[in-house]
């Protein structure tokens, strides 16, 4: 998945590139991102429990502003490291491929 933002030019092309990718039984909503989001916005812009983000927070791996006893985090903090998560597991995942490849467990069409 790639992370926005995305200006007016590249706007069309990666919507149409989400829209395949999601299949066409899919439901797509678009809206604004807020610059703070709340512990429940990071779990959706990340696609985690609100558990899983507030753990990320509660970490560092996530830097929070407090407003009273609310977490704020900024909404570029949340789109980095979303990019980092998906960069990583691509790795790995492609990683994995090669070793399964090279071990010759996919079987020959």
């Amino acid at each position: 998945m790639t992370f926005g933002p995305f200006d007016a030019r590249q706007a069309p092309g990666e919507l149409a590139r989400l829209l395949d990718e999601l299949g066409p039984d899919t439901a797509v909503m678009i809206g604004l991102v807020p610059a703070l989001l709340t512990i429940a916005q990071v779990a959706d812009v990340l696609g985690c429990s609100r558990r899983y983000a507030a753990r990320l927070v509660d970490t560092g791996a996530l830097p929070a502003e407090f407003h009273g006893l609310h977490r704020r985090v900024p909404r570029t903090e949340v789109l980095a490291l979303g990019e980092r998560h998906t960069r990583i597991r691509t790795e790995v995942l492609d990683n994995l491929a090669d070793l399964t490849r090279r071990e010759g467990m996919y079987e020959k069409f």
